[in-house]
């Protein structure tokens, strides 16, 4: 007889840190399993034909085999960074918690397999494939499916960095208080604004790098229609017109070689201010640079990364029409325009349009075998443009150059657009122009590009910062019954050793910096944020109870001293986020006991509650002076 509860799933809780269950957010919920239902290696079949991967992995049982499904359904398919699940149980019902990235898409997956495993169940036809599909879409358009925001936290993930997100600053944070790297994209709280800003405007920047003697295209920036076309015509055809502030080559139009052109141009931007309801701040008419398109990044002012880009082209089989191989090449895997891949779909539009009639072609058109149609005058990869990897070729006169234009800008990633010819040879021979510099530029173009090896920029921003992983972190201890005395002991012996730290504690009475009172949230998991967010924080403490656990997780992933007091079951959970090599302190009735990686280095007798913390805080004290600077 059918189970209708079979594989129901229910009671979804979401924790956005460390918590009971898992050393990170987790989607914990609850599933009921029949009993009497069908063994394992019943599901398997329809599981390895989508899943191989599997395969070799032979989960035991079903409710195995149905977390270790959900874990590749959350990977997507371009193998994300998830990898962690738990299973326990309550009552007649499995606990299952999982790693997750985004919240509604997590829930999702998991009803998603629920209704899968039901119709293999009852033998019903599923499209789990398509479904499968939507949800894929469906993260694609979250922040983390945009693909260099999601390599700097998977850079952080790799690495054992923490990594948070700061809901209310919109944006992601690396690393606890004083060692914290906090931004969106490549854009950091360490960088300059006025830095940054300056960048975004290309006139200034043109006039900038003309001071310094270096090539950079002749122009000006032209406030109506008829200036836009005089100027063309002072500096002569053919010229480039693009928005002074823009960015990912939206907007610019290469290579006008009559004043109609120029008026089509202008217009096309001034159309898009209008729809983007932005503030027109001009537009800028200069002269035409040949030669290939090159992205040059420098991190922390020192040159990492090159790569040529090349405008997106089709090749002619002698049988189908450009849009046909267009549609064929947007089906390759190198487009499918995610988090990980490393091309965007070829888009048909108005420009691309002008650009094939220009060329005397149009979507029509069948190009012969093997013949090469470039779609676009510019190359940036969100136009669908093709990148190389050229690392290695950039001659050592250019690295030098672009590192002396990094050293007058206060960020941490700057991406400077040249033409050149031939990146191997020095810029002051031959052909070579500073087209732009991007302050936030893209990174992940870098980490895959389409030819050519990757170079791991995500993870050389991450260490730019922290120099070393563990250098994210700040000492912590974290207990169960911590008292207002205790931290304030802990405290002030931290003071003798460094005059100046920045301490922070979570007790009951709420968050104290320096020993004084800051606030109390009804969230503890927004309570022990704060103190991560603080830029001051140099050393925490946090004291978790039983229901603070159960309803907030622990927020923090680790400890450096853990210390319980009389614990219930869930506070013994306090030991899984205890680092390796860290100090548990143990509280019984009567005795204190130390240890390290479960070896007992010593037991303490005490009479009462007060001797109890006064043995306590003695056995801590000699501790502290080598935690202090432990991360330093």
């Amino acid at each position: 007889m059918e189970n209708f509860n079979d594989f129901n799933v229910h009671k979804f809780y979401i924790y956005k840190g460390s918590n009971y269950y898992l050393n990170e957010r987790a989607l914990v919920f609850n599933i009921f399993l029949d009993p009497e239902g069908p063994e394992e290696d019943y599901y398997k079949e329809f599981v390895y034909k989508e899943f191989p991967v599997l395969i070799g992995r032979k989960p035991s049982t079903v409710i195995d085999l149905f977390a270790s499904t959900l874990i590749q359904i959350l990977k997507m398919d371009i193998d994300l960074f998830i990898n962690d699940y738990s299973i326990g149980a309550e009552g007649d019902d499995y606990v299952v918690a999982v790693e997750f990235f985004d919240e509604k898409i997590a829930r999702e997956s998991v009803l998603l397999l629920s209704e899968w495993f039901k119709s293999i169940n009852n033998k019903n036809e599923f499209d789990f494939r398509g479904k499968w599909k939507v949800l894929q879409e469906s993260f694609n358009q979250t922040l983390l499916g945009g693909p260099t925001i999601y390599s700097l936290v998977e850079a952080g993930l790799k690495r054992k960095i923490p990594v948070f997100f700061l809901n209310e600053e919109d944006e992601f944070q690396w690393g606890y208080g004083k060692k914290q790297l906090r931004g969106r994209s490549t854009t950091f709280h360490t960088d300059s604004i006025k830095d940054t800003e300056f960048t975004m405007y290309k006139d200034m920047v043109g006039n900038f790098l003309t001071m310094c003697g270096l090539p950079s295209p002749i122009g000006k920036n032209c406030f109506s229609e008829d200036e836009a076309v005089d100027e063309a015509l002072k500096l002569g055809f053919p010229v480039v017109l693009k928005p002074v502030a823009g960015h990912k080559g939206q907007g610019v139009t290469t290579n006008i070689e009559s004043e109609e052109g120029v008026r089509k141009a202008y217009n096309v931007i001034i159309n898009a201010y209008k729809q983007s309801a932005s503030k027109f701040e001009g537009i800028i008419v200069q002269q035409q640079i040949y030669g290939t398109d090159h992205r040059v990044l420098t991190v922390n002012g020192k040159f990492v990364a090159a790569l040529e880009r090349v405008p997106a082209y089709i090749i002619g089989n002698g049988t189908d029409t450009i849009e046909t191989l267009i549609k064929i090449d947007n089906e390759k895997k190198i487009r499918l325009d995610n988090a990980r891949s490393p091309l965007c779909k070829i888009k048909i539009d108005d420009d691309m349009n002008d650009y094939l009639t220009i060329q005397g072609l149009s979507l029509n058109s069948v190009p012969k075998t093997d013949e090469i149609i470039y779609l676009r005058r510019i190359a940036n990869i969100s136009a669908g443009g093709v990148s190389i990897n050229v690392t290695d070729k950039i001659h050592p006169k250019n690295i030098e150059m672009v590192e002396s234009i990094a050293k007058f800008f206060s960020v941490k990633c700057l991406g400077i657009d040249v033409m050149t010819a031939d990146i191997s040879k020095p810029w002051n021979e031959g052909s070579f122009g500073i087209i732009e510099i991007n302050s936030g530029p893209g990174v992940f173009m870098h980490l895959a590009p389409a030819i050519g090896d990757s170079i791991d920029v995500p993870g050389l921003i991450m260490l730019s910062h922290f120099k070393k992983p563990e250098n994210a972190r700040i000492p912590i201890i974290a207990g169960n019954n911590i008292t207002k005395r205790q931290a304030d002991f802990i405290y002030e012996k931290l003071k003798n050793i460094k005059t100046d730290i920045g301490f922070a504690s979570l007790i009951d009475e709420g968050i104290f910096f320096n020993g004084v009172y800051f606030c109390k949230n009804t969230s503890h998991d927004q309570n022990v944020k704060i103190i991560l967010r603080d830029p001051t924080s140099e050393f925490a403490v946090f004291s978790h109870n039983s229901q603070q656990i159960n309803n907030y997780g622990f927020f923090h992933e680790s400890a450096d001293i853990v210390i319980l007091d009389n614990p219930d079951y869930t506070e013994e959970s306090m030991k899984n986020i205890l680092l390796e090599h860290g100090i548990l302190f143990e509280i019984t009735d009567h005795q204190i006991e130390i240890s390290i990686n479960g070896e007992v280095l010593s037991s303490i007798s005490f009479f009462d509650e007060g001797d109890k913390e006064n043995l306590l805080l003695t056995a801590l004290e000699p501790i502290l002076k080598a935690l202090i600077f432990k991360y330093d």
